[in-house]
């Protein structure tokens, strides 16, 4: 008997184990279908499942320089959000006639925002939020699936992300449905 009760906590230890390794795998993620997007981007080029979306390397000299003329959104990635959030750039973020999307701050959106808050002194995320954007006076953010950090669910924050730049290129408003 002993050896039975054993055998099915090992049995529902391992089933629990390929549960948690598997999770986050099994959910609908569709990928953005909609118009073509042209993306500026300050950092390393995301993997995306998207043909219809294309990166614009760019620098934050360009952005200081406001020279986003031809992008639908810049996003700046993780390893420049420390630069990104000097005080020069706050202004640009708010006066800027595209949206600027912040990939996997631990910051909130403030940190880029307010000139008088540096990055280190803003208040750490606690909304889950994978990417966080500003457009004029909006604010948006966009989480993972299940908060589970992988290439299917970072994938799916980008293919959500899309669709907001595309509601935003249709319309000149950030729309969250």
């Amino acid at each position: 008997m002993r050896k039975l009760f054993i055998m099915m906590i090992l049995i529902f230890f391992v089933a629990y184990l390929i549960h948690k390794t598997d999770e986050g795998a099994n959910f609908h993620s569709p990928v953005y279908s909609g118009r073509e997007l042209k993306i500026g981007i300050v950092g390393d080029i995301p993997k995306i499942r998207e043909k219809n979306v294309s990166f614009i390397q760019m620098s934050m000299e360009d952005v200081l320089q406001k020279k986003f003329a031809n992008v639908d959104s810049v996003f700046i990635t993780k390893k420049h959000l420390k630069e990104a959030a000097e005080p020069q750039y706050a202004k640009i973020y708010w006066e800027s006639p595209i949206p600027f999307v912040f990939i996997d701050s631990e910051k909130v959106y403030l940190a880029f925002l307010d000139d008088q808050l540096s990055y280190e002194d803003a208040h750490i995320i606690k909304s889950g939020d994978y990417v966080v954007g500003f457009y004029k006076d909006t604010y948006f953010g966009i989480g993972l699936y299940n908060n589970i950090r992988n290439e299917k669910t970072i994938q799916d924050c980008y293919s959500r992300l899309f669709v907001i730049i595309e509601r935003f290129k249709n319309t000149g408003k950030i729309l969250i449905k």
